[in-house]
């Protein structure tokens, strides 16, 4: 059941946002800025009115291989962080190697990508998959090798193996960060697709936002960019539900 807090909170949300909205409206309108510069909110309204099933036509294309990309991103880093937190050795060797690669800009290896795989949606999923990866391995692997020494002192002193502590404190430990990290890991999937979209694709939101622009059709920019915003916001709140419920343990009550 929602609180009336959450209420409060909405509420303010919203009233906040149409105040933002009504301000905008009235700056573009009395300074008379020209629709091609900065379209005023009614305008980016009616544009997604007049394009609303091609904009989610490429809204759900963009989602899809961002979803894909990140499904990967979460699979790969877990597993990932399991290994380099299970092997000393493995974690000493190859986490410089990762830290390098993590130093490459992505969206320099989408031409590659594209020149590897064509312009299908392969480009697309990896550019989402490369860019969401890190935001989700680097705390995941920090709560599992950060247990404390005396804990670790006293788990072994009861006889458990190193695997043992992995599997019942470390990666217990780790999985309400490595929910949470999901949430970066959606924005950076969701990233990753547009710059795809824009560089390697002839469809999706990113592919929208460029042959919009070229043509000074400001408002269907924004308008892919408002819907882009609205959906991640969405699916990353549905996210925080499957957070709290699934690691319910992890939060002091109330918060």
């Amino acid at each position: 059941m929602i609180s009336t807090s959450s209420k409060v909170k909405a509420v303010s949300s919203i009233l906040a946002l149409l105040a933002v909205c009504a301000v905008w409206e009235l700056s573009v309108r009395l300074l008379n800025i020209p629709r091609y510069i900065l379209p005023a909110p009614s305008a980016i309204a009616l544009t997604i009115a007049r394009y609303r099933d091609y904009l989610l036509l490429n809204l759900f294309d963009t989602l899809l291989t961002s979803a894909l990309g990140l499904a990967l991103a979460a699979a790969f880093s877990l597993t990932l962080s399991i290994i380099l937190a299970y092997s000393d050795s493995v974690r000493e060797a190859a986490y410089p190697l990762l830290s390098g690669f993590n130093a490459i800009p992505r969206a320099a290896l989408v031409p590659l990508l594209a020149l590897w795989f064509g312009l299908g949606m392969v480009p697309r999923v990896l550019t989402a998959f490369l860019i969401a990866f890190f935001p989700i391995l680097v705390p995941t692997l920090t709560a599992m090798v950060t247990i404390e020494k005396e804990l670790w002192e006293m788990l072994t002193a009861f006889g458990a193996t190193k695997a043992q502590v992995l599997t019942k404190v470390a990666i217990p430990r780790a999985t309400p960060y490595f929910l949470s990290s999901l949430h970066m890991g959606l924005t950076s999937a969701v990233v990753g697709s547009v710059i795809a979209e824009m560089v390697a694709s002839d469809r999706g939101i990113g592919y929208v936002i460029l042959s919009s622009t070229s043509r000074l059709d400001t408002s269907l920019a924004f308008s892919c960019l408002l819907l882009l915003a609205l959906t991640t916001f969405a699916v990353s709140k549905v996210l925080g539900l499957v957070e709290r419920r699934v690691a319910r343990w992890a939060y002091r009550a109330g918060l």
